[in-house]
Order: C-alpha cells, then sequence, then structure tokens
C-alpha cells in the first residue's frame, strides 16, 4: 500500500522494516511528490534540465530508501566515492557520522540522526524555499551527494522537529584554480522555521562549534561565509586554537553531482545547474579555520 501511494509499486526490494523507517520519519508525502510530480522542466533561470536522468535518479534514491540503505548509497555509489576521493577512510567515516552536540540552554546541533531519512524535510525549515513540492529539483542534490548534508538546530520549546538547518558540504578547494585540491568543510546561512516561537540568540556560534569541531576531529580546514569571520575568531580564541581565522578568496572545485544537477546560492549565481562533469567556481569569499594544536599558555 505504501508503494501504491507514493508511486512506486516496482520496488522489487522494499522491506517491511524501511517502509516502516520510511513511515516513521513521515516519507510519504516527500516520496510521493517526488515520484508523482518529480523535478520541474527547467532550471531557475530557466535553463532545460534532463528529465529522464532525472527520474532515473529519484527512481534509484526510491528504492534506496524502501529497501533500508539510504544512507549507505548515498555513500558508497561511484560518485559519492569519488567527491569523498581524497578523504582517508578515517576522515570518510567520521563525515559519515550523524555527529551531535549538545549547548547551553538545551540546544543541540546535530546532522540528523542515523539513517538520514530527515534529509528530506530538512529544506522545509526556513519558510518559503526549495523542498520535495517546491524546486523540486533542489532538494536531489541533499538527498543524493555523499559531498552534502544538514545540520539542524533542535530547540526544547519546540518538540515537533528540528527549527533550523544549514547546509554543510565537504568540497574541495584548489585556490586560483592551479593548486592541487584541499578538502574544506563547507558551511552556509543558517535558517529558522518561521512558525517556531523560539529564540534564535546563539544559533550561529551553536552551529560553528559543532562545525570547529568536526573541523578539528577530520583534521580538515572549516570554511565559512566571510561576515562570520569574527564570530569563528570568538571561538579560536575561546578554544586557544594555533591559528587566527582567515579571509580568502579561492575557487571550489565541484566533481560531478549524483542528483545530475547542483542548488547553491553560495556556489554559484545560477541557483540551481545541471552539474554532471567536474566545474570549477568563480574565486568565492570565504573565512577558514584551518584545525591544529592548541596555544600554549606559559
Amino acid at each position: 500500500l505504501f508503494l501504491a501511494e507514493i508511486g512506486a509499486e516496482d520496488v522489487a526490494s522494499a522491506t517491511f522494516e524501511a517502509v516502516a523507517a520510511a513511515l516513521e520519519a513521515e516519507l510519504l508525502l516527500p516520496l510521493r511528490a517526488l515520484n508523482e510530480c518529480g523535478p520541474l522542466g527547467r532550471t531557475m533561470t530557466g535553463a532545460p534540465l534532463p528529465a529522464e536522468e532525472l527520474r532515473k535518479v529519484i527512481q534509484e534514491l526510491t528504492r534506496a530508501v524502501c529497501s533500508g540503505g539510504f544512507s549507505e548509497w548515498r555513500y558508497s555509489n561511484a560518485l559519492g566515492q569519488e567527491q569523498l576521493r581524497g578523504l582517508s577512510p578515517e576522515q570518510i567515516d567520521l563525515w559519515r557520522q550523524s555527529s551531535s552536540m549538545d549547548h547551553a540552554g538545551g540546544l543541540v546541533t546535530h546532522e540528523d540522526s542515523p539513517g538520514e531519512l530527515g534529509f528530506f524535510w530538512a529544506t522545509k525549515i526556513g519558510g518559503p524555499s526549495h523542498g520535495f513540492d517546491f524546486e523540486t529539483q533542489c532538494i536531489l542534490p541533499l538527498l543524493c551527494n555523499a559531498r552534502h548534508k544538514v545540520i539542524l538546530v533542535s530547540d526544547p520549546h519546540w518538540k515537533h522537529h528540528p527549527v533550523g538547518r544549514a547546509h554543510w558540504r565537504l568540497l574541495w578547494a584548489v585556490g586560483d584554480g592551479k593548486k592541487s585540491p584541499e578538502p574544506r568543510l563547507w558551511l552556509e546561512t543558517v535558517n529558522v522555521d518561521f512558525e517556531a516561537p523560539v529564540s534564535t540568540e546563539n544559533w550561529e556560534l551553536s552551529v560553528l562549534s559543532h562545525a570547529m569541531r568536526k573541523a578539528d576531529e577530520m583534521n580538515v580546514t572549516l570554511s565559512v561565509e566571510s561576515s562570520l569571520g569574527d564570530l569563528l575568531q570568538r571561538l579560536i580564541d575561546h578554544h586557544a586554537c594555533s591559528h587566527d581565522a582567515v579571509e580568502v578568496r579561492e575557487r571550489i572545485l565541484l566533481r560531478p553531482s549524483k542528483a545530475i544537477l547542483e542548488a547553491s546560492d553560495y556556489l554559484s549565481p545560477k541557483h540551481d545547474w545541471v552539474q554532471d562533469k567536474d566545474e570549477v567556481t568563480d574565486p568565492l569569499r570565504r573565512c577558514l579555520y584551518k584545525p591544529g594544536k592548541k596555544r600554549s599558555h606559559i
């Protein structure tokens, strides 16, 4: 019945446990919207989208969910492995973990939970935005790409679901376009659910703290919006880190997207675009935190 409701009756690999997990995560609406409505025919700027290729991606995504292997599929498919190429096995394992961090006032930042089914609803946090039923193609990069996650914010005063989210990526910097790729933990802005009556005080600080801890654990440089430079430096000073925040302009290498396209207002002015081969961005102004030893106190 569930498969019929989402328009995917031909998923022979579906299991009872996987369908139960999908129902628990309230995925009936997202999966039905993806399978029965699907992506728009064009990007936001009017460029045509490859409808048949996207349909196949959605079918593959649906099979992964209904067979109980969604999270594993994201990281183990060939393009997902290529996106993470250059990381050590230990770094890949840390990136895959659904890390969480507790903060003052009961606030929790977390990269969803094991299984990552919460990603389907993540872009609904923040008011009018892309999602499974609006600019549908724009959610596919989050669902399909190993390089793409979100950091969610859960507040004890809003029990229904997370109230904040920030796109969170593992990308590769190439300096002026010629240097060897270096990994970057790429953090985008924190969005808030407009309907939730909660205070957003210290949200950016909490999400930055989460991102810095992950950067330390993975030993990968953190890249944030340049406007967050002062806040990032406050955290660096608080933790007595050995490297100051550094403002840079660098290009980012985007390896091919499993979703056929990419979507970001921070990587490109195009918002969403076909990204099925290696692509290098324009120089982007960012602020970096490089993990290192803590400063010694004499």
